[in-house]
């Protein structure tokens, strides 16, 4: 096992700047969870750590590690539930500064639910030792969560103090990323679409709900609805017809690419939107654009 130096010498004051650099230096979020995780890694003296964001809708973590190849980026996704560690810290909002990982009566101290579950399990040439996991919080919301592991003699108390005060600065971090991220799929989304914007756009989840619709559709509906009343309604309950090609739907799911559905008076393109983050390209949306007769 290799141990890494500890930077004590840096000042608290100008790591915090230094931090702050690499951050600004780089906002793609796979990229920036790397950079924080490495600076932060070598200041407390660990051997690894990884920044893990919260994903509401799926409840889980989410984060990519380093293989030992140091090219290799694998994701790596954790449950939110107390039989992790990173879930339970998530959960708790606490601190939880571990000496051995595999004692079983250590964790059991802290929760009986508890167990080890690592994203270094991916990696053979890492056994874990040590850990420290800290929340990561804004306003009362969690963000994600850090960890890092193998300190020589352990994490401690000063570890945490330390960490305590890079929380702030790391929340900011990933908000600013998350929003930039959102607004490059936004981005995505207005690209698909911008060539179609005077046919009637429908813009539905997986559970086939609409989460935005232009003028055009609600002048297609007959001004029946204003743009508030279709939100989160399920797009075959609207449209009864639309049920009957539901195999359409899920074979661009599928198959992440576009289909043409022919109906008697309109002609509907079902587009996937793709999201990347963290090196995967998940379809979130559905674009339907509904070419109808004026």
């Amino acid at each position: 096992m290799v141990y890494l130096k500890n930077s004590n010498r840096i000042k608290m004051e100008d790591f915090i700047y230094q931090l702050a650099k690499e951050i600004l230096s780089d906002l793609r979020l796979d990229k920036m969870l790397i950079n924080i995780s490495e600076k932060i890694k070598n200041y407390i003296g660990a051997e690894r750590a990884s920044l893990f964001i919260y994903d509401q809708e799926h409840n889980t973590l989410n984060s990519v590690v380093i293989l030992a190849d140091s090219k290799t980026l694998k994701n790596v996704q954790i449950p939110v539930t107390k039989e992790s560690i990173a879930g339970y810290t998530a959960i708790s909002g606490k601190i939880l500064n571990i000496k051995n990982v595999h004692d079983f009566d250590e964790l059991y101290r802290i929760d009986r639910q508890l167990r080890y579950h690592s994203p270094w399990l991916y990696i053979p040439e890492v056994k874990t030792e040590s850990m420290i996991s800290v929340p990561i919080t804004k306003d009362g919301k969690i963000l994600g969560v850090f960890q890092a592991i193998n300190k020589k003699g352990g994490f401690t108390k000063e570890d945490e103090k330390k960490l305590k005060k890079l929380v702030p600065l790391i929340a900011i971090a990933l908000d600013r990323a998350l929003s930039l991220n959102q607004l490059e799929m936004l981005r995505s989304i207005e690209r698909t679409i911008l060539d179609n914007v005077m046919e009637g756009i429908a813009l539905i989840d997986l559970n086939f709900r609409i989460k935005e619709v232009n003028s055009s559709f609600i002048e297609m509906l007959g001004f029946r609805f204003s743009e508030n009343e279709l939100k989160n309604r399920n797009i075959f309950e609207l449209i009864p017809s639309l049920k009957y090609y539901e195999k359409n739907f899920n074979f661009v799911i599928d198959n992440n690419i576009s289909e043409e559905i022919p109906m008697e008076i309109i002609r509907i393109k079902v587009i996937p939107i793709n999201w990347e983050c963290l090196h995967r390209k998940d379809i979130k949306y559905l674009a339907l654009i509904f070419n109808f007769p004026r």
